[in-house]
């Protein structure tokens, strides 16, 4: 009976240890999140999702055994719910095997080879790096360590690494070395076999169209740009111009912006044509064709543009930086009709050296200005103002010594370069004395930018 009533209680016990047991098995288990799963889009790329999960390319390499920052449409993709860690751990890494590492910011070759037993020789001849030079979030192959014994790594000598790598990795000052580079090393790690024969723009090309799936991205920035002026989405339109366009035209006021499409009584806005004229590391040319249409009567006004996109190094992705006219005079018909007695538009005449703010045909304000110089002529013909920015930089050569005015305000563009502008440099109005462009007091000019807006007729005469 002794025997029995034990054998129960430690029955009994057991039970409850198990009961117990599987409780905190059940418990951990609800305390557990499900892991966050990203189906990898077009477009995507890991900087992007590192960006926007607030995780490094490291961890998410790391978390999903990526050995380069190739990702395919489709692939799931783990993201770890914390930024640590970024890259295998060293110590009892089997040295037979070879490991991915994304390089951390300030890291150098020395520093990683020292960490996981190795030297900076054998981690270039892995890589085909060219030199000791690494940039952050590049992926590099740590090969297999051929000094351990019996699986345990031998720490290398701090002196060999050091004297393999040479001075300590001085950051590249070239953002375009520093972009080309990693397209070049993350190709390759791909196993793209001329990522380090190709010319640049090949090499971007490649890169956005096999690593970025974005070879078409600056011509979708440009269609989406005007897709959402046309559609109000103005926020979005901002978040697609660069932070020196933003400076240059709104003084970077969101609202300002904002209110430079009301005025126009924009009924709608659309790009077509849009072709890429050249691609480049930091900067893509594109060719479009804008449309608007403002107005109560949605008046059509047709530009053709050269736009110059920027890449932002942090997340690949483009911006609109500047904007050109491209077309010729002779391609210009403006049907100017000043016996609307409505119409705002600007008269400029070259002979009086004179510029009139006119309502109708009524004079509301005169100016005197300074066109161009007999080498530098002002256009003539009827042309429209294209773009309005507060300050922008300006820039040539006359006679073969360059020139530079920074900050030049109230500048309207009417054609190409040609435009309407404030001047600091001289006030000598009354005489031909510019480039080309209509030079005005600082006053006056800022008294006719508030005057007009984007599709304002400009006739220029004698």
């Amino acid at each position: 009976m002794r025997l029995m009533n034990a054998v129960i209680l430690f029955g009994a016990m057991l039970s409850l240890a198990v009961s117990v047991a599987t409780a905190g098995v059940a418990n951990a288990a609800l305390e557990t999140p499900d892991p966050v799963i990203h189906v990898v889009k077009s477009g995507d790329n890991l900087g992007r999702l590192s960006e926007r999960y607030g995780i490094s390319i490291g961890a998410l390499a790391l978390a999903n055994d990526l050995t380069s920052s190739v990702i395919h449409l489709g692939q799931h993709l783990v993201i770890p719910d914390h930024d640590s860690p970024t890259n295998p751990e060293a110590r009892g890494s089997d040295p037979s095997q070879a490991i991915t590492y994304v390089i951390r910011s300030g890291d150098y070759l020395g520093h990683v080879a020292q960490e996981y037993g190795t030297t900076v020789k054998a981690i270039m001849d892995a890589n085909n790096l060219a030199s000791p030079l690494v940039i952050t979030d590049q992926f590099i192959n740590i090969p297999p360590r051929s000094g351990y014994d019996n699986g345990a790594v031998v720490t290398m000598d701090v002196a060999e690494t050091a004297a393999d790598s040479g001075d300590e990795i001085v950051e590249l000052d070239d953002e375009v070395d520093e972009l080309e580079a990693r397209m070049r090393q993350e190709l390759d790690n791909a196993n793209y076999p001329y990522a380090f024969t190709e010319s640049s723009a090949e090499i971007t090309r490649v890169y956005q169209d096999t690593v970025t799936g974005e070879t078409a991205g600056p011509v979708n920035v440009v269609v989406e740009y005007w897709t959402h002026v046309s559609e109000k989405r103005y926020e979005d339109a901002w978040g697609l111009l660069s932070d020196g366009f933003k400076a240059r035209a709104h003084d970077t006021v969101f609202e300002d912006y904002v209110n430079s499409y009301r005025d126009m009584s924009l009924c709608s806005a659309e790009a077509k044509n849009v072709e890429v004229v050249s691609y480049g590391i930091v900067q893509t040319i594109v060719n479009t064709d804008v449309t608007y249409r403002t107005g109560a009567d949605c008046t059509t006004l047709e530009f053709k543009l050269t736009l110059t996109l920027q890449s932002v190094q942090t997340s690949g992705e483009w911006n609109i930086e500047r904007v050109a006219v491209t077309q010729s005079v002779d391609e210009y018909a403006l049907e100017l009709d000043p016996s609307n007695g409505e119409l705002k538009w600007i008269d400029v005449d070259i002979s009086a050296q004179r510029v009139y703010a006119m309502v109708g045909n009524r004079r509301v304000r005169e100016f005197v200005a300074s066109t161009g110089i007999a080498r530098y002529p002002t256009v003539i013909g009827q042309f429209e103002v294209w773009v309005k920015l507060r300050t922008d930089d300006m820039r040539g050569v006359d006679l073969g010594v360059p020139w530079y005015l920074p900050d030049v305000p109230y500048v309207m563009y009417f054609f190409s370069d040609y435009g309407i502008h404030g001047t600091y440099w001289h006030d000598n109005f009354g005489t031909p004395m510019s480039h080309g462009c209509i030079n005005l007091s600082i006053e006056d000019a800022e008294w006719l930018y508030n005057f007009s807006e984007v599709g304002t007729a400009v006739n220029v005469h004698y």
